[in-house]
């Protein structure tokens, strides 16, 4: 028997994207993998922009290849959202986000700490709850140079 997908209100549906996004970003701070890969849908509809030109992913497989290393690597950083914004589509099947993130990274063998990281992303209501179907972060230019 096919699951059904959950029916949400605006209000009720923004929450649940909350958890969703509140979910990722504490997965990440513990090194979860498995609790980081259940807030995306995994199919090749999966579309992930990271910060680094060779940081482009056009389905989960090749996503969830990439993330492991990267997120134990990240293990033990704190992360902080602010300024998050979510929007519903009409029909409630379809929601968006937009935040600004502080934390610490490591790419190519290097860690920074940048506040006011972007991360954007689009959600989708799935027959398992709320699934992120596509992300992006980007790191701020610092205009003061």
């Amino acid at each position: 028997m096919e699951k059904t997908k959950p029916v949400y209100s605006q209000k009720e549906t923004v929450k649940a994207v909350e958890k969703v996004l509140n979910k990722l970003l504490k997965s990440q701070e513990q090194g979860d993998v498995e609790t980081f890969a259940n807030c995306f849908l995994h199919d090749a509809s999966v579309v992930h922009i990271g910060t680094d030109i060779d940081e482009y992913f056009t389905s989960w497989r090749e996503y969830f290849h990439w993330l492991d290393d990267v997120l134990l690597s990240r293990k033990g950083h704190e992360i902080n959202a602010k300024n998050t914004r979510i929007r519903v589509s009409r029909d409630g099947q379809t929601a968006w986000y937009s935040q600004l993130i502080d934390t610490c990274y490591e790419t190519k063998d290097e860690i920074t700490r940048i506040e006011g990281f972007r991360h954007t992303g689009v959600l989708i209501n799935s027959n398992e709850g709320w699934k992120i179907v596509q992300s992006h972060v980007s790191a701020p230019l610092n205009t003061n140079i």
